[in-house]
């Protein structure tokens, strides 16, 4: 029997543990050859895309760590913005439905 994954919604215990708004979470490898360090995602494949932000090779985790973290609370933030896009959507057209519904168009 296989354990499914929790996911966890909450932005702050995300951010923390480097996991994006996609359910992406980055991970920092560290090459035993010659010191330097990326960010790949979990789970890793050979065609993931890496953001700008943090794509190639870093001396120090303690610098890639930082803009990987800057990456994911930006991808909660739009995430964020694009949820109260949403309900704002939501909200206008109740409106507009309950002002149709209401019978006050001019004959």
């Amino acid at each position: 029997m296989s354990e499914q994954p929790t996911f966890d919604l909450n932005r702050e215990n995300n951010i923390d543990s480097l996991v994006d708004a996609t359910g992406k979470k980055w991970n920092i490898h560290v090459n035993k050859q010659n010191g330097l360090c990326k960010a790949r995602p979990e789970p890793d494949r050979e065609d993931a895309v890496i953001p700008n932000e943090f794509a190639g090779q870093w001396t120090k985790p303690s610098l890639l760590k930082p803009k990987i973290r800057e990456y994911v609370t930006k991808t909660w933030d739009q995430a964020a913005d694009a949820d109260k896009k949403a309900e704002r959507k939501r909200i206008a057209a109740k409106e507009y439905t309950k002002k149709d519904d209401s019978g006050s168009k001019d004959k």
